[in-house]
């Protein structure tokens, strides 16, 4: 679900993404009382760099300087989602197809409650493991309570 404050710092963020060929992997905002945190988790193929971080969080900064969409202060974060990024959204599975992952299920799921392996992708949409041993652990998105990339052992 977006708020309103997310959608707007969205409205800010996408057009200096486009231009510099980044793309949106994940952002957190907490609205607390004297001190919000937003968290911008930027992507691209081949990685991203600290320069590409700084100038994000530079451009994105000046944007909210001016339309302050915080009614307290607030911190900004930019980062890569990193080698073991959380995997969060189901399009986060799907861009992942082929990697390693751990993956912890919710309660009412009807197999582990903890598993890694190579993250693969059915016919049909739904998501596999390839776990040790050759067995694989099949599950929808809605299965999962946390999930995020590992390396491999």
């Amino acid at each position: 679900m977006t708020t309103g404050t997310e959608a707007k710092i969205r409205a800010m963020l996408l057009p200096i993404l486009e231009r510099e060929a980044l793309s949106l992997y994940d952002m957190e905002l907490v609205l607390r009382p004297g001190n919000s945190l937003l968290r911008i988790f930027i992507d691209r193929p081949g990685g991203v760099s600290l320069s590409h971080c700084e100038m994000v969080s530079n451009h994105l900064s000046t944007l909210l300087d001016v339309d302050d969409p915080f009614s307290s202060p607030y911190l900004l974060e930019v980062s890569s989602p990193g080698l073991t990024r959380k995997l969060t959204k189901h399009e986060h599975f799907v861009k992942s197809v082929g990697n390693y992952a751990k993956v912890t299920f919710k309660k009412s799921f009807n197999g582990p409650t903890e598993a890694k392996g190579d993250l693969e992708l059915n016919t049909d949409g739904r998501f596999r493991l390839a776990v040790d041993g050759g067995k694989t652990i099949e599950f929808g998105f809605e299965d999962v309570a946390h999930a995020k990339l590992d390396i491999k052992p």
